[in-house]
C-alpha cells in the first residue's frame, strides 16, 4: 500500500493581493479559525519518515477553504464578501484547484497503475469548542460504509492504544468522517479498492507548540502507522 499526505489548513498565510480583506484580522488569523496549528509539522514528519509525498496548503482558510467542496456555503469567509466573481474564480484556480487537482492527478497515477493508497489528510482541532472541551488526542476520520477504511481504523485505534494506553484515540471524532471534505469527494472520484481515505485529527493542546508533548505523540504515531502499513 503507498501513502499520500496532504495538509489542507496548513497555513494562516494571505497573499498580498488580498491583504486589504485582512487589515485589521491578525488574531483571528492566528486561531483555529485561520489554519490548523501543529498539522503541517506533523504532516511533513510522517512524509519524511515514510518518504511518501507530500501535497500542503499554507494559504488560510479564510481565503478559500481547500477542504471543502466547490459549492459549500462556508467555502469563502465573510471577509472574502467584497470579491467580486472573477477575484473569487481566480482564488479557486490558484488555490483550491491547484492543490486539490494536483493531489488527485497523484491517486489517480498510483491507481492506474496498480497500486492501492492511504490517504492520510493532517488535520487538528481546537481542545474547547462552544464551551465543551473535546476529551480526544487523536480522531481517526473515515467512512464507515467503506469497510476497509473502518477496519483500517479500528486497527489503528488498537495500535495506538497498545503504544500509549493513556492515549484517547477515537474513531470519527471530533467529525464525521463521511461529511462533506476532500477525502469524500475523492472518494467519488476512486474506486474502494484503490483508495483508502483518512482524515488524522489531532488535539491542539499536544500538535500546536513544539516541545516533548508533540514529539512523543508523533513517535506513537510513525510506529503505530509503520505497523498498520507492515499488516497491509
Amino acid at each position: 500500500m503507498k501513502l499520500v499526505v496532504s495538509c489542507e489548513h496548513g497555513g494562516n498565510r494571505v497573499p498580498p493581493p488580498y491583504a486589504e480583506l485582512f487589515a485589521g484580522c491578525e488574531q483571528t488569523l492566528a486561531s483555529h479559525r485561520g489554519w490548523d496549528p501543529g498539522a503541517l509539522w506533523l504532516a511533513r514528519r510522517i512524509a519524511r519518515a515514510f518518504d511518501a509525498p507530500l501535497h500542503a496548503t499554507t494559504v488560510t482558510r479564510l481565503l478559500v477553504d481547500t477542504n471543502r467542496s466547490e459549492h459549500h456555503r462556508r467555502l469563502f469567509s465573510s471577509w472574502c464578501a467584497p470579491l467580486s466573481r472573477e477575484q473569487r474564480n481566480n482564488v479557486l484556480d490558484r488555490y483550491y484547484h491547484a492543490h486539490r487537482n494536483a493531489l488527485e492527478r497523484r491517486l489517480q497515477k498510483l491507481a492506474n497503475a496498480g497500486d492501492s493508497v492511504l490517504h492520510l489528510a493532517a488535520h487538528s482541532f481546537t481542545p474547547r469548542w462552544q464551551g465543551r472541551m473535546r476529551r480526544c488526542d487523536i480522531g481517526l476520520l473515515y467512512d464507515p460504509q467503506r469497510k476497509a477504511e473502518r477496519a483500517l481504523c479500528e486497527h489503528w485505534q488498537g495500535l495506538l492504544r497498545a503504544l500509549s494506553p493513556e492515549l484517547r484515540v477515537r474513531r470519527n471524532f471530533p467529525y464525521r468522517g463521511a461529511a462533506d471534505g476532500l477525502t469524500t469527494h475523492l472518494r467519488r472520484q476512486m474506486p474502494a479498492r484503490a483508495y483508502l481515505g483518512v482524515e488524522l485529527e489531532l488535539n491542539q493542546r499536544s500538535i500546536a507548540q513544539a516541545g516533548a508533548p508533540r514529539r512523543e505523540l508523533a513517535k506513537h504515531l510513525e510506529s503505530s502507522l509503520r505497523a498498520l502499513l507492515a499488516d497491509r
